[in-house]
């Protein structure tokens, strides 16, 4: 029974042994790998921080300048190239005229801003929601449209079409307008 036990120990401990070894060497590798992954990032870092260096000296703008200089022959921009770019269209042929944006789905609850009193040509605020889209105090709350956005604000013009003036307009004068084209 002696023997039985110090067999069986014995094969434990040479298992032990060769297991121990194999992870001792498995460790190694690991630690050799992860060394010389870490030698290619320095040597990466290293060559990324050349590079940077590099890019830096070419993006001078003085060297830019002495380059271009050399290579490039340019002059300066006399009075008699620059025009207004109006001048540029060609007669010939009709300006481009964007067809008009769809308006929003319109549901029960919807009431036109031009509909209510004292509200007609008023266009909301930024963030406020505008009158066609406020719930009425009378129905009960369903679906409604999203408010809509605050009046474009048009550049000054001049010319044939306006008057030197900067003009807000809201959406529902520019419906109201294509509306009036369509008719």
């Amino acid at each position: 029974m002696i023997h039985r036990g110090l067999l069986f120990w014995s094969v434990a401990a040479v298992a032990t042994a060769v297991g121990l070894f194999t992870v001792k060497y498995k460790v190694q590798d690991l630690e050799e790998k992860i060394d010389r992954t870490n030698q290619k990032i320095i040597e990466s870092q290293q060559a990324t921080h050349i590079l940077r260096v590099e890019w830096a000296h070419l993006n001078e703008a003085e060297r830019i300048e002495r380059l271009a200089i050399k290579h490039l022959n340019l002059e300066s921009a006399s009075i008699k190239q620059v025009i207004r770019l109006d001048s540029l269209k060609s007669e010939s042929v009709p300006p481009r005229r964007d067809p008009p944006l769809p308006s929003p789905p319109r549901t029960g609850n919807d009431v036109p801003s031009s509909s209510l009193p004292g509200r007609g040509g008023v266009a909301a605020e930024a963030g406020s929601p505008s009158p066609a889209s406020a719930p009425h105090p009378a129905r009960s709350s369903g679906p409604t449209t999203p408010p809509r956005p605050a009046p474009i604000q048009e550049p000054a013009t001049t010319g044939p079409d306006g008057d030197g003036q900067s003009a807000a307009v809201s959406i529902d004068e520019i419906l109201s307008r294509n509306e009036g084209g369509r008719r």
